[in-house]
């Protein structure tokens, strides 16, 4: 018969246990040892045949017959062995024990010094040395911890589970067990629910080593096998007795183990796309949320409905700055934690294995982008309500002088018509007849004067309705009255002169100081309503380059150098006793080239029927002593407009046969160089409507000359006291004389209280307009004081934020330390940013400060607001950006393996081929990039169609460029192992029990409460040939879960 020699320490390849000491091997059958080993091996031996529905008593005798021994093989095994020997006889009892002695060979044991016969007749040695060969080989040489395995593996995964226990520390397997805590703390680690571990004591081994015991027996399925008293009782406990029970404990618990891996590596899958999923509602909400405000404020910012008054389109910039400082900037943000969010959520689905993210049609980046462009309206609104402002603040003030110049025109008409409609000349004496024909011929003059504000009225209503005003229907309306009435008094003023013209010739004499009163009275009375209109005319201050003149009402002047006229009619003298005049109204010549008064003594005519002037090149005079006339029927004067002398000391006129002019000391005319003139009452010059100006110096000029205005009031004040002596003289003469006189003027409305009454109106309004004009100096000093505060903090600000971008970019393509240190140093610029807010805000400050001024241009600087505020959006936009480029690296080099020297390596050579700085590789440029890393891309069709798969990898969109993250993506996709579908389908097999299928209940007992419910809600039903009421498809679950199929 073979015999076999059981040396279970010695094997070749197959070898599963160290050799042991001899120690432990001359201590085999030590008695306390055998008892223990006797009662281990008996109880592991039943926990298998109990399986079989037999068992054994005594593990010597009832092995004998070789029949339970090899049904205990077939049950550990899973294997059929030889057909058994049915026989009583001995040589069928060592037959059946050969068959087991050679199925254990067979498993790679080699037996040492055993043979049938001594298991056969009941050698205790032997047959407990073939057991524990039976339980190395098949409960302890599969154990496997960390790449260790038989005796050192379970020894390993007993100090592993128990590593967090207090006075535990599992050694050897023999008296680090004596005081129970050891088989306690296992117990727990798993089924924390069976033990209070709390409660053991260290002192106490009896009571810990009974616990673990009976807890062990009930509720895990592992029989008794020791004896407490035994292990207590024996200095050195038997190791193989300990190793066959701790091995029960770690195939009890390996169930459990497996679960408990495939459990979490489900959890683990579960919770990336759980949370991916919560990244992809957010996305999508947040995506919602940014294009419908894009929708409801684009219109907004489209519409260019203007409103009618200042104070509303005032309110309409309101709402704009509040737009731009409160409602726009958290947007700004929105959108860059939009592509923020959505680039983590690619590189997150890329890192796990997941298909690519795609939004809701319509809510890609892309789409938030170019819907984003649409506010660039923006920019248009604000030029549209500044230059609407400007336009009612130009058909504001040109109304108010629509007003001004109307209510002056109708107060100058009232009672006009009914004048000229009076037949009062009918029944009237030569001398008042002569007086009514005066009368006419200055109301001709004063009409006359007054065409050019009917004219004006005209062009601002046409300007007003142009510029679109609101009220121009009521403007339009008084516009139109003012003509129609103005037509009427022209119609009316022709029929009344034609009619005085008839009777003219019946009428030899006027009183001549009614008249020269009459002339020079009206247009100094008009001097001075042009004079108060100027005064109380507003200006506008703007910005231009230019000071721009369109109308101006009337100039009176001091000094002429050289004047060009034209036309007027006649002036006839008939019976005067005696005038004192300081100003000639008109004398009218043809031609004049230059007039100068240099010296002639004496002029005396006698008698002059008629006297035509029609060229005259030169006349000089200085001072004329005495023009001495007789008779002067008519002198005729082709061209002179106008002439305002200042101071005339005397014209004496002694009978109606002679006028004698004592002394002209002055001809003044008021400060103009040349002048071109064709109406009488008038100097016009090109439509001055506003005095627009822009600078300090402009308005200084403005206070030049108001001050050269008032210089000439002390002659205009002398000729308002001539105007007053004509009066005075008026009254000597019919006091002197008797002349029966009504005690009023005929030729004129305007009486000396008239002109006292205007006279004091101007002395009050120069002092106000003094004033205006120092406020409007000290405006404009503000004005220049508000473009410097803005011009030193945007000159600051806008390269500060230039710099920053361009420090930015270096950071993001230069290799300085770690992504880590990358990461900090761009946080830290981060901060210092958003530090720098508060000056941002405060130049938003000074910019609505120099809008409210209306201050539309600024020479101390280059910089606008709306440079600023773009730079500022793309600095915070960029900074974001790159910190989520650098997060989402470091993301992938933890996720991938990747070490800091390989993503080193990487940003080395993707810089390097980075020729242009641009952040991105051309194809051409990312092709040398791999061929430098060790990619193999041949110049065939071969390496084409290879190279055109990776650009289809990383340049999906087909842009023509690749970015670094995408760079890394792939270079860490080409080495990196992470969850696969299959690796998933495997764990759910593990919970399910090797099934098909994996009912809810399995679910929510291996799984956490809430990733259980996630699986049930979206597995489908299984519906295989096996399938069973309830059983849930994990299969079609996992390769969803991977893109691969839909759920």
């Amino acid at each position: 018969m073979p015999t076999f020699d059981m040396d279970p320490y010695d094997g070749d390849e197959n070898d599963y246990m160290p050799q042991e000491d001899d120690w432990d091997r001359d201590m085999l059958l030590d008695p306390a040892w055998e008892k223990q080993q006797r009662k281990t091996f008996t109880a592991w031996c039943n926990s298998h045949l109990r399986k079989a529905g037999t068992q054994i008593e005594n593990i010597e005798e009832d092995f004998r017959d070789g029949l339970k021994l090899m049904l205990l093989l077939e049950v550990i095994s899973g294997e059929r062995l030889a057909k058994p020997e049915r026989g009583k006889m001995r040589v069928h009892k060592i037959s059946n024990v050969n068959k087991a002695l050679h199925y254990i060979t067979s498993k790679g044991v080699k037996l040492v010094s055993i043979g049938a016969e001594e298991i056969v007749d009941g050698n205790a040695k032997m047959t407990l040395g073939m057991i524990w060969t039976i339980i190395l080989r098949f409960a302890i040489q599969d154990i496997s911890v960390e790449e260790t395995s038989a005796k050192e593996g379970l020894l390993l995964w007993c100090q592993r589970k128990t590593a967090p226990y207090k006075n535990v520390n599992i050694q050897n397997f023999h008296i680090s067990w004596k005081d129970g805590l050891g088989f306690c703390a296992l117990i727990h680690r798993h089924r924390p629910e069976l033990i209070d571990y709390g409660k053991l004591r260290k002192d106490d081994p009896m009571t810990n080593l009974n616990t673990a015991f009976d807890v062990a027996e009930k509720y895990l399925d592992i029989p008794k096998m020791l004896d407490a008293e035994d292990i207590v009782g024996t200095a050195r406990p038997d190791e193989k007795a300990i190793m066959t029970y701790v091995s029960s404990f770690y195939h009890a618990f390996s169930g459990a183990q497996k679960a408990e891996t495939a459990a979490n590596r489900i959890c683990k899958v579960l919770a990336v796309n759980q949370e991916n999923e919560q990244l992809m509602e957010d996305y999508e909400k947040l995506a919602s949320d940014l294009l419908e405000w894009i929708r409801r404020t684009i219109p907004w910012l489209e519409n260019r409905a203007p409103e009618n008054t200042m104070q509303a389109m005032q309110q309409k910039l309101e709402d704009f700055r509040d737009y731009r400082r409160q409602h726009k900037p958290p947007k700004v943000q929105e959108k860059c934690q939009l592509e923020i969010n959505f680039n983590t959520l690619q590189t997150k689905l890329r890192l796990s294995n997941r298909p690519a993210f795609m939004p809701s049609e319509g809510k890609m980046v892309s789409d938030v982008s170019n819907a984003w462009g649409g506010l660039e309206a923006e920019k248009g609104y604000e030029e549209w309500l500044l230059n609407e402002i400007r336009r009612l603040e130009r058909l504001d003030h040109l109304a108010e002088k629509f007003r001004q110049k109307a209510a002056i025109h109708e107060a100058w008409t009232e009672g006009k018509e009914e004048m000229l409609q009076a037949r009062d000349f009918e029944t009237a004496s030569l001398s008042e007849i002569k007086a009514l024909l005066k009368k006419h011929e200055a109301f001709e003059s004063d009409l006359a004067a007054h065409q050019d504000r009917v004219e004006q009225i005209a062009a601002i209503a046409q300007e007003l309705n142009e510029l679109d005003y609101y009220d121009s229907l009521s403007v339009n309306s008084r516009c139109q009255r003012t003509c129609d009435r103005w037509d009427a008094l022209g119609a009316l003023t022709q029929k009344r002169s034609e009619a005085l013209q008839r009777t003219e010739k019946l009428l030899e004499t006027i009183d001549q100081l009614y008249l020269e009163f009459a002339k020079r009275a009206a247009p100094f009375n008009n001097w001075m309503e042009g004079a108060m209109e100027d005064l109380q005319d507003t200006f506008i201050v703007h910005t231009i380059e230019e000071i721009q003149v369109s109308t101006v009402e009337e100039i009176q002047v001091s000094t002429v150098e050289e004047i060009q006229v034209s036309t007027v009619e006649e002036i006839q003298v008939s019976t005067v006793e005696e005038i004192q005049v300081s100003t000639v109204e008109e004398i009218q010549v043809s031609t004049v080239e230059e007039i100068q008064v240099s010296t002639v003594e004496e002029i005396q005519v006698s008698t002059v029927e008629e006297i035509q002037v029609s060229t005259i090149e030169e006349i000089q005079v200085s001072t004329i002593e005495e023009i001495q006339v007789s008779t002067i029927e008519e002198i005729q004067v082709s061209t002179i407009e106008e002439i305002q002398v200042s101071t005339i000391e005397e014209i004496q006129v002694s009978t109606i046969e002679e006028i004698q002019v004592s002394t002209v000391e002055e001809i003044q005319v008021s400060t103009i160089e040349e002048i071109q003139v064709s109406t009488v009452e008038e100097i016009q010059v090109s439509t001055i409507e506003e005095i627009q100006v822009s600078t300090i110096e402009e308005i200084q000029g403005l206070s030049t000359a108001h001050e050269q205005f008032k210089a000439t009031l002390p002659d205009a004040d002398k000729e308002r006291g001539a105007i007053l002596g004509i009066h005075s003289e008026i009254a000597k003469i019919v006091a002197t004389y008797h002349v029966n006189m009504a005690g009023t003027n005929p030729y004129t409305t305007i009486n000396p209280q008239d002109i006292n009454a205007k006279w004091d109106k101007v002395r009050q309004l120069v002092p106000q307009r003094d004033q205006a004009l120092i406020e409007e100096h000290a405006r404009q000093q503000n004005n220049e004081r508000l473009r410097r505060q803005f011009a030193n903090q945007a000159n600051v600000i806008g390269p500060w934020i230039q710099t920053k971008m361009e420090e930015i970019g270096r950071i993001s393509i230069e290799m300085h330390g770690t992504l880590e240190d990358q990461l900090t140093h761009l946080r830290q610029y981060e901060k210092n940013i958003v530090n720098y807010k508060p000056k941002i805000d405060q130049l938003e400050g000074d910019h609505q400060l120099i809008q409210e001024a209306l201050i539309f241009d600024n020479k101390h600087t280059n910089y606008t607001m709306e440079h600023i505020r773009v730079g500022w959006e793309q600095l915070l936009t960029t900074i974001a950006r790159t910190i989520n480029e650098i997060e989402n690296q470091i993301l992938t080099r933890d996720a991938k393996g990747i070490s800091q020297d390989q993503m080193n390596e990487f940003r080395a050579s993707f810089n390097h081929f980075d020729r242009d700085h641009s952040g991105t590789l051309g194809a051409e440029e990312f092709k040398a990039c791999l061929i430098s890393l060790g990619f193999d891309i041949a110049n065939d069709a071969q390496g084409e169609a290879e190279f055109s798969r990776i650009m289809s990898i990383v340049d999906p969109n087909r842009v023509g460029v690749v970015t670094f993250q995408a760079f890394i993506d792939f270079m860490s996709r080409e080495t990196a192992d992470t969850d696969t579908a299959d690796q998933v389908m495997a764990s759910f097999k593990v919970l399910a029990g090797d099934k098909n299928f994996i009912m809810a209940d399995e679910l929510r007992r291996e799984l956490p409460p809430d990733q259980a419910e996630y699986c049930i809600a979206r597995m489908a039903p299984y519906s295989g040939t096996d399938a069973v009421p309830g059983a849930l498809d994990y299969m079609s679950f996992s390769t969803a879960l991977y893109g691969e199929s839909d759920l």
